[in-house]
Parts: C-alpha cells; sequence; structure tokens
C-alpha cells in the first residue's frame, strides 16, 4: 500500500486514540500501528500532513563502506534551516529553509567526497568525509578538519567538547579534543558497530567476528563508570539519547528499548519493521525512522514515543529506505534514500508536520 502515491507532496491524515487513522481532508494512513499491539497513547487526535520537502536528491544520508555498512545519521534542523548530505552525484553537506521550500531552494554547503558517518551536539555537526573527521558549526557556518585517519572512518559520536570515532574494521576508539589532540579513548572488546553520546557517558556496542553476538557498553567520557548496558545475539541496530534517556534497538526482529541514565531502568517499546536507521531525541518524545525491508524497502515508517510512555506512534508508513532523521518543532524532517531501480537518484528530503 502506498501513502498519497508514494509521499509525492500535501499528505494529511489523523492518528486517533483507538489507533485508527482516518481522512483529514486528502488522505488516509493505511495501517496505522502504534505499539505492538496497534494502539496510540490516549488522547486527541494527531494530525500529520507528509510533503517532499527537496527532491532528486543522490544517496541522501551518511553510510560507511566499511563494517556493516550500516546508515549512521546524516540530517540535522538547526535555526530555520535543515541540513542533510549526500554521497550520490555530487557529494557534499546541503540545506534548504525549514519554513517554506519551493521551486530550487536547495543550497550545496559544502563540498566532500563521501560522507561516512554523521552526528550532531548543539549546533556542531561532525562528518565523516571518507578518513576525514569535519566539523561544521550550523549557527556560523565554518566548516574546519578535526582529525583524520589512514583508513576509512565509520562511526561518530559528537559531544559538547570533543569527538569520538572509529576507523576501519579496528576495534580502536579514538577521542579527539575540538581544536586539540587526538588520543586513544579506548579498545573495544569486540568491533564497534554503533556509538552515541549521552549525558556524559560514551555508549556502544561491540560484535564478535558473524557481526551478530556482543555486548552493548557505556563509560563517562571521562573514563570513569565502565559498565554493560545489555547483550545481543542477533545484532545491534542504533542508539541515541539526551541527558535523561538513551534509546537503542537490537536484536532480529528488531526491538525498541529505553534506558533511564539515572535510574538504569530499561522500557521494551516493542518490534519494529525492517530495521532502525536513526534516532532523534529530544526533551519530550524519541523519534525513529524503520528503513522498512528487502528487496525495495518500499514499507518504511517513521514513529515516536513519548519519555512518559510505553506505546509508540507511528507517524508515516510507506516511506521509501527513511536513513536518518531531525526534528525541529513541530516538524519531522527524514531523507529517503531512495531506490536501487534509479541507482539511489531519487532519494528526497520529506517533511512531517504535526498537529492537533
Amino acid at each position: 500500500m502506498l501513502l498519497c502515491a508514494g509521499l509525492l507532496s500535501g499528505c494529511e491524515f489523523l492518528i486517533g486514540p483507538s489507533g485508527e487513522a482516518g481522512d483529514a481532508g486528502s488522505a488516509e494512513l493505511p495501517d496505522a500501528a502504534g505499539s505492538a499491539d496497534g494502539s496510540v497513547p490516549d488522547g486527541p487526535p494527531l494530525s500529520v500532513r507528509v510533503e517532499t520537502w527537496a527532491s532528486g536528491r543522490s544517496r541522501p544520508g551518511a553510510r560507511s563502506t566499511v563494517g556493516f555498512r550500516a546508515w549512521r545519521g546524516g540530517v540535522a534542523a538547526f535555526g530555520n534551516k535543515v541540513y542533510w548530505v549526500e554521497s550520490g552525484a555530487n557529494p557534499g553537506l546541503y540545506s534548504a529553509p525549514a519554513d517554506a521550500c519551493s521551486g530550487d531552494c536547495v543550497t550545496q554547503v559544502a563540498t566532500f567526497t563521501r560522507p561516512s558517518a554523521a552526528s550532531v551536539s548543539g549546533s556542531l555537526l561532525l562528518v565523516a568525509d571518507v578518513s576525514r573527521l569535519k566539523r561544521f558549526d550550523l549557527s556560523s557556518g565554518a566548516l574546519d578538519t578535526v582529525a583524520s585517519d589512514a583508513q576509512e572512518i565509520g562511526l561518530v559520536g559528537a559531544g559538547p567538547a570533543s569527538a569520538f570515532w572509529t576507523s576501519g574494521d579496528g576495534n580502536a576508539i579514538q577521542q579527539t579534543q575540538y581544536g586539540g589532540n587526538t588520543n586513544l579513548f579506548l579498545n573495544s572488546n569486540g568491533t564497534p558497530v554503533a556509538m552515541a553520546v549521552a549525558a556524559g557517558r560514551l555508549y556502544w556496542a561491540g560484535v564478535d567476528m558473524s557481526g551478530l553476538i556482543g555486548n552493548f557498553y557505556v563509560i563517562g567520557t571521562d573514563r570513569t563508570g565502565f559498565d554493560l548496558v545489555t547483550a545481543f545475539s542477533s545484532g545491534f541496530q542504533t542508539a541515541a539519547g539526551n541527558a535523561s534517556y538513551l534509546y537503542y534497538a537490537k536484536d532480529n526482529p528488531v526491538t525498541v528499548h529505553r534506558l533511564g541514565i539515572a535510574s538504569g531502568l530499561v522500557d521494551d517499546l516493542g518490534q519494529s519493521a525492517g530495521g532502525v536507521s536513526d534516532f532523534f531525541v529530544d526533551s519530550t518524545y524519541a523519534y525513529w525512522v524503520e528503513r522498512g525491508t528487502s528487496p525495495d524497502y518500499a514499507n518504511g515508517r517513521v514513529r515516536r514515543v513519548a519519555h512518559d510512555s510505553t506505546k509508540p506512534e507511528t507517524l508515516a508508513v510507506s516511506v521509501v529506505r527513511p536513513v536518518a532523521l531531525s526534528v525541529l518543532g513541530n516538524q519531522v524532517f527524514v531523507a529517503s534514500g531512495g531506490t536501487s531501480a534509479a541507482g539511489y537518484a531519487d532519494g528526497a528530503i520529506l517533511r512531517l508536520t504535526l498537529g492537533q
């Protein structure tokens, strides 16, 4: 089933307290689902308007060619603009106005060789451009190189004062102080496949040679408080958090979990469809994208859950290979990776506008 003929533009629907999707003007959301039992949080219906914000994008989102070729972010909403990376025909960093985008509103901000990973901390966007780690200041527009390596950088975690990163298939996690030196932070027990910085802590997942079995760890950015968060036996997807909560997705079928950073309590938020590519966590909600299932990845979803709830809401379905997202107020910007049939030259940036 397709939502608004492939999410071309101007689609609007309602998600009601019962979990049913109703017509809100121009389209109906098929297969609406909240939690695993199909419910959504009680309250007034949520309206979601889905638009193609920028079309014809070539391989949007950051993706490494080392390790397990996971998607690693690449969308940032800041001020009144949306930024994203592309690795296709003209690799680089692009931006467009967040409030209105009609005609030719897309600007190429920087030229890259190929973005392999990305992470955001406040106004700082870190982008791994193959073997160089670059920092783009979203407030000033300044771009500089903060670190480099002989191998491709596969993971990046942006902190307020320093960056954490890995390269190649090695176990080493490096730390680079902004404007300072790069030093070995630690050697992971297992090859790192996911990384997040939250609440002064570094979280990472390390796997064995199968790429499926491993552990998810945490340590303070001051190298204190090392601990095991959880084990997994069928792969690890991705993680992100804020000062209070850390969200992560693991195993197969993929399950989404929420860790209370202060309490240590973990909530199981249910299974996802086809894997989680990216999280965005703000003060009220955690949002994520599920890229869908092969071979065409045409059944991706955009979802969110309130921090005080265990019942996720589905905000959009039938999204083609969603790989990254960012949130600005009541607007959710999603990178749709495009299709293999078109050589991934038919990617797009979608905007979901949420309202009661």
